[in-house]
């Protein structure tokens, strides 16, 4: 049997009145890591958050586009992923190089000891979760301080303010032997009202579900990274070696690729706006074209003189002189 790679599995555990999730991700972390060239410190923080989207956007309900984006003032000051509702995940971040260097030269014990260590990579900031479902849905952000030593725990402190819902995260990132070789593995728990009703809980149902959840969260802390990233382990194997106490009961697969929502068309909508001469000027002296290129895959679009004047062709305004 073949076992996936670059899924989310969702799962609850019945005894304990908890729903959950587990993604393993390869390919796809190692297809946006590959297009650019950022340092490894970097690309393990970006496969972290990558790994966190997933788990995030899972849990929701929605037809869109969920967004996971931070912002601070540290060497590594933004990290971005997408994940639309059809699986599709892209990422990018941008990093001070120079900052990040000279940070690591002052650590004890250097690139090692700074693995992880959120608030000093990146300093003082936000993380905002944002679910776009075009024009006939409302808008939703949700943003919480950079407060915690992962992003996982930055996360978990959002719910517990934000939705007052007890939340745990596990995200480990394996790099192989090579500088693109990346895996995700990750699992998610949430615990789920005592009744549907909203009715308040009685001393002894809430001392259950304190005592589930507590037991919960140490199974699945329990887990290795090993665990998490070998592909010769099933989902439906992990789950049942971590929770098989706790009625584990799971549910179908979404299945994620790496897949960028640039084009030529939308680049060509945007420098649609700009007057023909300032586009003009723009030109790269050594290609003579306006050259764009995607931030998140590093495809890059050129466009000549005929292509610029081609946009402004039906510009009314095009050739319009001032006197």
């Amino acid at each position: 049997m073949q076992i996936a790679v670059d899924f989310c599995q969702p799962f609850t555990l019945d005894h304990s009145n908890i729903r959950g999730r587990f993604t393993r991700l390869g390919p796809t972390v190692q297809t946006i890591i590959g297009q650019h060239a950022y340092p490894p410190l970097a690309n393990h923080l970006l496969a972290e958050i990558i790994g966190l989207a997933v788990l995030l956007s899972s849990s929701l309900k929605y037809e869109g586009l969920f967004t996971l984006q931070t912002s601070s003032d540290g060497p590594i000051s933004m990290l971005v992923v997408d994940v639309d509702s059809d699986g599709n995940v892209r990422a990018c971040l941008r990093v001070d190089e120079e900052r990040l260097t000279a940070m690591i030269a002052k650590e004890d014990g250097g690139e090692d000891a700074l693995r992880g260590q959120v608030q000093k990579l990146m300093g003082h900031g936000h993380i905002a979760f944002t679910v776009d479902q075009g024009n006939e849905h409302d808008r939703y952000q949700g943003i919480v301080s950079l407060e915690g030593e992962t992003l996982a725990q930055c996360a978990e402190s959002y719910f517990r303010q934000s939705e007052q819902l007890e939340t745990s995260f596990k995200i480990d990132v394996h790099r192989g032997d090579t500088n693109d070789d990346w895996w995700v593995g990750g699992l998610f728990l949430q615990k789920m009202p005592v009744s549907a009703s909203g009715d308040a809980a009685t001393p002894e149902e809430a001392e259950k579900v304190a005592e589930d959840w507590n037991r919960s969260t140490i199974l699945m802390a329990s887990a290795t990274e090993n665990e998490l990233v070998d592909i010769s382990l099933s989902s439906h194997d992990l789950i049942w070696r971590l929770f098989h106490d706790e009625d584990p009961r799971v549910f179908d697969q979404a299945q994620l690729q790496f897949k960028c929502r640039c084009s030529r068309e939308k680049i060509e909508g945007a420098l649609g706006s700009y007057p023909l001469e300032e586009l003009l000027s723009m030109r790269e002296d050594d290609t003579g074209e306006v050259g764009v290129s995607c931030q998140f895959c590093n495809t890059r679009y050129g466009f000549n003189e005929a292509d610029l004047r081609a946009l402004k062709a039906e510009d009314p305004e095009a050739g319009a002189q001032k006197i």
